[in-house]
């Protein structure tokens, strides 16, 4: 296969690239044949998004694993999430899991995520490299000579007994919530799992159109919520949701019409998980503390350490990306994991992220009272940053580097779990290139609001570059 390609749509969690022109049938069909040379599994579960060129290509994967002699389980059209979970639920039947998906990129784009046994992640560092390299080589191996069975399974039903079942509160308020799906797999999903609640829904964009005429369905891109937002306002609903792509994130507008970046609902899920944690039973465990870490990224750190100190739990760092924080829950036992993107990782989940649990856990707490938008209020205030802001930079990794040199000469913490860290006593930033696209992401985060805009523009100074998007404090 072409190795310019192969180098352009391996990424370091997942596969992504443009189709046709990158992805088409025989790329994944090879990819198929790839993954069940090096993995060797009986049996796996395939399934698609909603991308109008998506069942074409679940067709040819899933025609490149049979012919390499491994079985298959079709479910069909499912969120990201779902995947995971017949992974986790079914580990009997599944060794291991691929689903044809873009995410949250717009039309034009494809890709794909998988997982081994157990839902175990592949990544960079457990297995797509070597995938790539098969696939450059040509150097498939059969494990058997006879083609593989096909079958379909309907695991949905399960799927949302899962999701639900995170739901603790036995009260049903009214609620009324406003969701934008962005014509993604995500309004299907939601109806499907809670429209028997007793919420009043207000909905957006929940027609499946892997076009997306709406919007891209990327909730994290202001660009993206600014009609949600408006309508959350004007009608005096209780919480929006925004839901990406593929299902697995969801996005929350309070009721000044206020999108809390991934940090903020991160700590309020950190706070709520470790206080239903806190019971006599758990108390009583021997392995209690043991049994109480959480695992964050290294873009904003404070806010997760503080607030999980305060409820007797440990705090971990673990690079961005959706299979470096799966084998860290995994590694860790964590109860649970937020990145500043916000994806949310549950230990009962499989140690996978999950867009609808997080959107059962936030409707459980609004059932019980809570109130989001004073809750932000504390911790906009408490633990002010000044969210994501993303640099096209020429050599990335030399500038960085430079930074690195002048804050130690500073006498500055260096951290290097994930991009640069650089620590002081009253403020702290984070810089790394991007994963997914070709930028330079510098979040910061101070004691004070006025210290978190000096410092900024300290760092992007340094930087040098004309920032792609704006920051929250400046918005």
């Amino acid at each position: 296969m072409n190795k310019q390609i192969l180098d352009s749509v391996f990424r370091a969690y997942d596969i992504r690239g443009r189709y046709p022109s990158e992805l088409d049938e025989n790329f994944y069909k090879c990819l198929g044949k790839a993954y069940v040379t090096f993995f060797k599994p009986k049996k796996v579960a395939v399934g698609h998004d909603i991308r109008p060129e998506s069942v074409e290509m679940k067709k040819a994967l899933i025609e490149g694993i049979r012919e390499m002699g491994c079985g298959v389980v079709d479910i069909n059209e499912v969120p990201t999430e779902a995947l995971y979970f017949a992974a986790g639920e079914y580990h009997n039947i599944f060794d291991g899991g691929l689903v044809i998906t873009a995410s949250h990129n717009g039309a034009g784009w494809n890709g794909c995520k998988m997982v081994a046994k157990n839902a175990k992640p592949i990544s960079s560092v457990s297995g797509l490299m070597d995938l790539k390299k098969i696939m450059l080589e040509e150097s498939y191996k059969k494990i058997s000579e006879n083609i593989g069975s096909f079958e379909e399974k309907d695991i949905m039903p399960a799927y949302k007994e899962k999701v639900l079942s995170f739901i603790k509160s036995e009260k049903r308020r009214p609620l009324r919530v406003v969701v934008d799906a962005g014509n993604g797999i995500g309004g299907k999903v939601f109806d499907y799992i809670f429209s028997g609640l007793g919420l009043f829904i207000d909905r957006m964009y929940f027609e499946p159109d892997g076009t997306y005429p709406n919007h891209v369905p990327n909730p994290m891109e202001e660009e993206n919520v600014v009609e949600i937002k408006k309508r959350v306002v004007e009608t005096g609903a209780d919480i929006g949701i925004a839901i990406d792509g593929d299902a697995d994130r969801a996005f929350f507008i309070d009721k000044k019409g206020r999108k809390p970046d991934g940090v903020y609902i991160g700590v309020l899920l950190v706070k709520n998980i470790l206080k239903e944690s806190l019971g006599e039973n758990e108390k009583n465990d021997k392995n209690y503390k043991n049994n109480r870490k959480i695992i964050h990224d290294p873009r904003v750190t404070w806010p997760f350490i503080n607030e999980a100190k305060a409820l007797e739990a440990e705090t971990i760092q673990c690079a961005a990306g959706h299979s470096f924080f799966k084998q860290k829950m995994a590694e860790e036992r964590a109860l649970f994991g937020a990145e500043a993107s916000s994806h949310f990782y549950y230990r009962d989940f499989y140690n996978c992220d999950s867009g609808m649990i997080t959107i059962a856990k936030m409707l459980d707490m609004l059932f019980e009272g809570f109130d989001l938008t004073g809750e932000l209020d504390y911790l906009f205030d408490k633990y002010p940053n000044s969210g994501e802001v993303n640099y096209k930079v020429e050599n990335a990794i030399s500038l960085i580097n430079e930074i690195e040199i002048y804050y130690k000469k500073k006498g500055a913490r260096i951290e290097k779990i994930d991009g640069l860290s650089v620590e002081f006593e009253d403020w702290r930033f984070n810089l790394r290139t991007s994963n997914t696209q070709p930028l330079l992401r510098l979040n910061l985060e101070a004691k004070t609001k006025a210290l978190v805009v000096e410092k900024f523009f300290e760092v992007e100074k340094m930087i040098g570059a004309v920032r792609d998007n704006t920051p929250a404090f400046l918005s």
